[in-house]
């Protein structure tokens, strides 16, 4: 399986940013652009969170029509600068709404893999938020197909990085962080955890499971001054699992 991954777009319209506004649309302009041209279309182009930055009908409608163009089906989770109910509207996804809460997790199948969204985001905080009821419906889609090699893809990374960067971006509760952790143990068939929201690239393991985060899609957004000069303008990832399920994870570099 062939997955494209691009995080933290965070449109905005020109009535609100005028500069940076033009640089970020462009980006995501040439990204869609980008991967409909590759010579493999990808069999699933993911979005991990922070579409828009100030959560709008407007930043949204702007979005999706852009979105729309991709030869490939897409999926996205929200981060935490967007809003599920806006997001859930405007992209016509009420569906997936966990009815009775107010969190926008779901699960899809592609070819013989499994794809779930896991939504770490709640409104007006930046801070990553799991609690015992998003974990009880994040398990129980494992346990639903346990037989299928699974993705899951989130925004805020789920592991401490406080000792690995300059930059927090912790989580409310790393209680439920280590119980998250517990249910990717209990669940073999997770083969990686794809992330963004830290606006730099980093890679670890949650045990055995590969976690990756990856920048944001225009390098304007990046936050790492170390890796700035080497960070293509414009560039998403490109994530190929084999038949062992094994990940390798290349950067596309759009400019």
């Amino acid at each position: 399986m062939l997955i494209a991954q691009l995080t933290d777009t965070h449109i905005t319209v020109p009535e609100n940013e005028i500069g940076d506004c033009y640089v970020k649309l462009e980006a995501l302009r040439n990204c869609v652009s980008a991967i409909n041209k590759l010579d493999t279309v990808p069999d699933v182009v993911i979005h991990s969170g922070d579409l828009v930055h100030n959560g709008s009908d407007e930043e949204y409608r702007l979005t999706k029509s852009i979105m729309d163009e991709l030869r490939a089906p897409y999926f996205i989770t929200p981060g935490n600068r967007d809003s599920v109910t806006a997001l859930t509207k405007n992209f016509g996804l009420n569906s997936y709404q966990n009815a009775g809460t107010t969190f926008f997790q779901y699960a899809i199948n592609v070819l013989g893999y499994r794809l779930i969204a896991s939504d770490t985001s709640t409104e007006n905080n930046n801070l990553g938020f799991l609690d015992f009821q998003r974990l009880a419906h994040l398990d129980d889609l494992l346990n639903e197909q346990p037989e299928r090699s699974t993705v899951i893809f989130m925004h805020h990374p789920p592991i401490n990085l406080s000792n690995s960067e300059p930059l927090k971006h912790e989580y409310e509760s790393y209680r439920m962080v280590k119980n998250f952790s517990e249910i990717i143990d209990r669940n073999p068939q997770v083969v990686a955890v794809l992330c963004g929201h830290i606006h730099r690239s980093f890679t670890g393991w949650i045990n055995a499971t590969p976690l990756v985060a990856m920048p944001p899609l225009s390098r304007s957004l990046n936050r790492d001054p170390a890796s700035y000069s080497s960070t293509p303008n414009i560039a998403f990832y490109l994530h190929a699992f084999s038949t062992k399920a094994r990940l390798n994870t290349k950067v596309i570099a759009v400019n």
